[in-house]
């Protein structure tokens, strides 16, 4: 059930972080009804962020919540600047707790979307240093979440989406369309990338991975991704921040972000390059990575709901740009 906040609530809580609220409204996500609160004050806009736990962890929403404000504060000390900055509460802290519910506040960007590729470049840059900031596990207290787990959650859900296709496709005709359509094509490109990920450079690339962890945003979507009106890109909605896999990281945001536009991808990447250079199995693995039909796999479990229908109603449409974006992507792959 979504949550509602009253003006008292809001008030409550955002005299916490030392605001007096004059207005506040509530803002819709993509995804998510209320996501956050919009509170203009004398000193400016400010987001006012219920934390989004995330149901991957095993661990508790308070938990998850210490554990994103220690990266964010490890962040600021490494003076990341393509992110707004937390708001302390009057005990220091990064976040409060209202009703079970942990809180963040930050400075409302005014901006607007990627729309170029020049802004698609700077997005690289700002990833490419994210993933370069080192991690140190021991003050943030959290273990490293590796490429080899995220590959075990992917291949499970792949599994889970050959079964769940044809079983929906029997009930629903549209859905049986759809599958006839483009599910061998899924299964296909499932196949290849499983594949190629197979290679033993890549094996043994992994291998070291937890010698370096890195700090990774975890969901690099359009809605998080703005360029301010003084030209800074600023990425939002650091919920989902962790020590984890660079490359599922990277592979997420160029398939999220670009609309399979061949120069917003290009440019991505040369901008990513600039700031951290990729060796040519990392450039295999990403390859691989963004082949996986992942969209295709979470759709399919709620193909009645909205969001999903949606996303499977342009699969016609979206379908050639994505194989023309896997293509290219081989191509830089091999270069």
């Amino acid at each position: 059930m979504t949550k509602s906040y009253t003006k008292g609530q809001i008030r409550n809580i955002t005299r916490r972080f030392g605001l007096i609220p004059l207005k506040s409204s509530l803002v819709s996500s993509l995804y998510r009804k209320n996501a956050v609160i919009q509170v203009k004050t004398k000193k400016g806009t400010y987001a006012l962020k219920p934390f989004n736990r995330s149901k991957t962890v095993r661990s508790n929403t308070i938990k998850q919540m210490e554990q994103a404000a220690s990266m964010v504060r490890l962040l600021k000390k490494r003076k990341y600047h393509y992110m707004p900055e937390w708001l302390p509460t009057h005990s220091g802290k990064l976040w409060t707790l209202h009703q079970g519910t942990p809180f963040y506040a930050s400075p409302w960007i005014k901006g607007r979307r990627l729309e170029n590729a020049e802004d698609f470049e700077k997005l690289g840059r700002a990833l490419a240093v994210l993933h370069a900031t080192p991690a140190n596990l021991h003050h943030i207290g959290r273990r490293s979440f590796t490429t080899f787990q995220q590959l075990r959650i992917w291949k499970n859900q792949d599994r889970l989406f050959q079964k769940r296709i044809k079983q929906i496709g029997g009930h629903d005709t549209k859905y049986r369309n759809w599958y006839n359509a483009f599910g061998k094509g899924c299964k296909r490109l499932s196949r290849q990338a499983w594949k190629d990920l197979q290679d033993t450079s890549i094996i043994k690339m992994l291998q070291k991975e937890k010698r370096s962890p890195s700090l990774t945003h975890g969901d690099i979507t359009i809605p998080n991704v703005l360029i301010s009106n003084n030209g800074q890109l600023k990425i939002i909605d650091w919920d989902r921040v962790k020590v984890g896999s660079v490359y599922a990281d990277l592979a997420k945001a160029i398939m999220n972000t670009t609309q399979f536009n061949p120069k917003f991808v290009q440019s991505l990447l040369k901008g990513y390059q600039q700031r951290k250079p990729l060796k040519r199995n990392e450039r295999k693995m990403i390859a691989a990575l963004c082949a996986l039909p992942r969209e295709a796999w979470h759709a399919s479990r709620h193909p009645k709901r909205s969001r999903d229908r949606e996303i499977l109603d342009n699969w016609q449409y979206s379908w050639p740009l994505r194989l023309q974006i896997i293509h290219l992507l081989r191509e830089w792959a091999h270069a």
